[in-house]
């Protein structure tokens, strides 16, 4: 059952939050400048109409939106959240509280219920909001990047100490009596491979990695052998999934890399300080016009496309948010193939043509150079807004956080640009005021 949003009546001993606030205050003005209505017209057919009341969708939608804001975990929202006036009021409560109103899972639960359109839709709400600014460049810039994910560094010894421990796990839980838990052992065995490419270790570490992958075959077939009917078929992806970490080869496609996040992919940017990046490519499209920079498209992608191949989704993306197509997409070097999608050019740098005038090489050159503000974009939504790495779990956990992270990046730019319109203002009144001669008259004697 959905909850609503708290009542704005006023009580005897406790001051409401627009008594003591700043209104002028960044998040106040964002949070006005948002249509809350538009999020429980959306969303509020995911509730059913019995059982307990939820809390409100104004509420939950706002902490995941600070969330992002201020590079907030959903444990760590929590205690910022209590201290913060400001922070309650853009969620849409009416007096100062000492309590979260819910516990951190709550975020998880209501992810789920939305999903990732649900996650879209919000994105799209951001984009909307700067439409003004978004329909005045004739061109987009784009680029790829890479979302890591919350996993260690993978080693062949290490996924098969996990699969050893799996394993255990799923004999206890099924209450199947194993000949040999091999516990302590692994665990040595882990350790010998440590600093495996040293002379005096290299010996013992091929070793011990080898009688890891056979521990773990061996614990495999012991469960297959063990289970019944009901168990197999339950059971058929998982085992599957650690078969095929255990025999994986160093050449073979669609590796595995994490037990717990399977699609995660190995991915060479060809940089010098960090030569692979284990997570998932993510592509973006911003504006190109000056000032501001607005994020138009995002999608994160399971497999390891091409950088060109990148292009249609999120033109695709913009077309489902209601959004118009630009006539030309910079891209660098790693856009080479097809010379236009949906319509829209797609221009790389090349070598200025024998034909081409002074005036096209410079506007030519200009171009590609504005592509280059698409760089700190991506450091800043990676250091500032939760992209450097995902913490969600699932499939859709590098898209939602990738979405996330861009309506974090298009909300901060709208708070700046509400921000700057009141500093705007009030030194416009000032001018006025003191070009006003009856004003000046006043002011010289005294009476203001």
């Amino acid at each position: 059952m959905l909850g609503k949003n708290p009542e704005k009546k006023p009580e005897l001993f406790r001051p409401m939050l627009v008594d003591f606030i700043d209104h002028e205050h960044e998040l106040v003005l964002l949070s006005e400048k948002i249509d809350w209505n538009y999020f429980e017209k959306e969303f509020s057919p995911l509730y059913s109409k019995v059982g307990n009341p939820s809390h409100p969708i104004r509420f939950m939608v706002g902490c995941l939106l600070l969330k992002h804001l201020y590079n907030l975990g959903d444990e760590t929202l929590e205690k910022a959240w209590i201290m913060n006036p400001y922070m309650q009021y853009f969620c849409g409560r009416v007096f100062f509280e000492h309590e979260f109103p819910c516990d951190p899972s709550n975020f998880v639960h209501f992810r789920k219920r939305i999903g990732e359109k649900g996650i879209e839709k919000i994105f799209a709400y951001s984009v909307r909001m700067h439409d003004a600014k978004t329909n005045t460049s004739n061109f987009v810039l784009s680029d790829t990047t890479v979302q890591e994910n919350n996993t260690s560094f993978p080693t062949d010894a290490k996924l098969c100490k996990k699969v050893i421990d799996y394993c255990n796990k799923i004999a206890g839980n099924e209450g199947i009596k194993q000949r040999q838990r091999y516990t302590k052992v692994s665990k040595q065995m882990v350790r010998n491979t440590y600093n495996g490419k040293h002379p005096k270790r290299a010996k013992a570490a091929r070793k011990s990695q080898r009688q890891l992958k056979t521990i773990a075959m061996r614990l495999i077939r012991e469960l297959q052998r063990n289970f019944n009917a009901e168990q197999q078929e339950f059971y058929k992806d998982l085992m599957t999934l650690y078969t095929k970490v255990v025999t994986q080869k160093r050449n073979d496609a669609d590796k595995i890399y994490s037990i717990h996040k399977p699609f995660t992919r190995c991915i060479a940017k060809g940089k010098a300080h960090s030569q692979y990046e284990f997570g998932n490519k993510v592509g973006l499209i911003t504006t190109a016009n000056k000032g501001k920079k607005i994020i138009l498209g995002i999608k994160a992608f399971l497999q390891t496309p091409y950088d060109g191949h990148t292009i249609e989704p999120l033109l695709e993306q913009m077309e489902t948010g209601g959004q118009k197509l630009p006539k030309e997409l910079l891209y660098d070097r790693g856009g080479r193939g097809k010379s236009e999608i949906k319509g829209v050019k797609i221009s790389i740098p090349s070598t200025p043509r024998k034909k081409d005038t002074a005036y096209q090489k410079q506007t030519k050159r200009k171009k590609f150079r504005t592509r280059a503000a698409i760089e700190p974009i991506i450091g800043h939504l990676k250091t500032d807004f939760r992209l450097v790495k995902n913490y969600f779990l699932g499939e859709t956990g590098p898209q939602i956080n990738a979405l996330l992270a861009a309506t974090a990046w298009n909300l901060k730019k709208m708070m700046e640009l509400l921000k700057h319109k009141i500093i705007f203002l009030f030194y416009k009144i000032q001018i006025m005021l003191f070009s006003n001669p009856v004003f000046k008259n006043k002011l010289n004697s005294g009476f203001c």
